[in-house]
């Protein structure tokens, strides 16, 4: 996969990977992860004849093998037609992104060129005022990053996806970029929130009418059963986007999909990335490119503010 990351690098020996935790320069490359066999037959169109079988003593666990920094003109060798840019969340390490990155790609069995922007964020419990503010500070290398993708000739579309406090970057980044001249917004493809901790006031007032603007179909995957959200509101003392417990977000220009039907208590917040019921969803959202009403993972629910869909376990019954 490739990257994108304004991470410091870190060469020290205690180092997980090439990247840490701390604030550096735009930079890009790509790396090479392995997945555990354990995740087969998650989702329905995991592909595992797209993947080369490991033989040896890490078999069964996720890794980052690789990571190789490139120049810009090597990086841009590397796009296709259509990519798709991953922005991460709260408490993930340049290691952990790639991996929740791969296995979205592997459950979901996209064949856009599979890229993710990492933020200095670090990979502790007690690090959210940290982080909070280092998501923030990425903005403009992920605006950056986003003009990038999007002037390049080689490339007609490029979708979008963020979760949790990744989504906060990625809308900031989108209203700097819908500011500027220039800049091909008309190739954005479809925008995915996943679990935003996003204060929901804020997304209403401010970021739904720049979506509006963008033009593109945005879907919005939230539960009811979502605990770091939950945590988060108690800290904020606002309402949080991604949990559906306080208030199902329903909008005009918003897809929004409630999938606390097909998940477990300690495993909502971060369904995009382990449920195969989700990835199966993105797959005809992101590969099909069909809307809610046509997704046969989903069931409409109608209500006096307006329609919202649940996600139902593949195959839909």
């Amino acid at each position: 996969m490739l990257y994108a990351t304004d991470r410091n690098v870190d060469l020290s020996a205690g180092a997980s990977s090439f990247y840490g935790s701390d604030r550096g320069e735009l930079s890009f490359g790509m790396t090479t992860v392995a997945l555990s066999p354990r995740k087969k037959g998650d989702s329905p169109f995991a592909d595992w004849s797209r993947w080369q079988p490991r033989s040896d003593a890490a078999y069964n666990r996720n890794e980052l093998l690789t990571v190789a920094p490139l120049d810009r003109g090597s990086f841009s060798e590397r796009l296709g037609r259509s990519v798709i840019l991953y922005v991460h969340g709260f408490r993930r390490d340049f290691n952990i992104a790639a991996m929740d990155l791969a296995l979205v790609v592997y459950g979901a069995d996209l064949r856009s060129v599979p890229i993710f922007f990492s933020w200095p964020s670090g990979n502790s419990v007690l690090g959210y005022a940290g982080d909070t503010t280092n998501a923030r500070w990425a903005t403009n290398d992920l605006r950056d990053t986003l003009r990038y993708l999007l002037n390049q000739p080689s490339v007609d579309t490029v979708h979008i996806a963020a979760h949790s406090l990744g989504g906060n970057g990625l809308l900031d980044a989108l209203e700097r970029l819908s500011q500027e001249d220039g800049v091909r917004i008309d190739k954005i493809g479809e925008v995915i929130l996943a679990s935003p901790d996003i204060d929901t006031g804020l997304f209403r007032r401010e970021y739904l009418p720049l979506l509006r603007r963008v033009g593109s179909r945005t879907t919005l995957y939230i539960t009811e059963n979502d605990v770091p959200l939950q945590a988060s509101q108690r800290v904020n003392r606002n309402n949080r986007l991604g949990d559906a417990s306080s208030e199902i977000f329903i909008e005009d220009g918003i897809e929004t999909v409630v999938f606390s039907d097909v998940v477990t208590f300690m495993n909502s917040h971060d369904a995009i990335v382990e449920i195969g019921n989700v990835q199966a969803d993105l797959h005809y959202l992101l590969e099909d490119r069909l809307g809610a009403n046509e997704r046969p993972t989903l069931e409409a629910v109608d209500t006096e503010d307006g329609r919202y869909w649940r996600a139902q376990p593949y195959p839909a019954q």
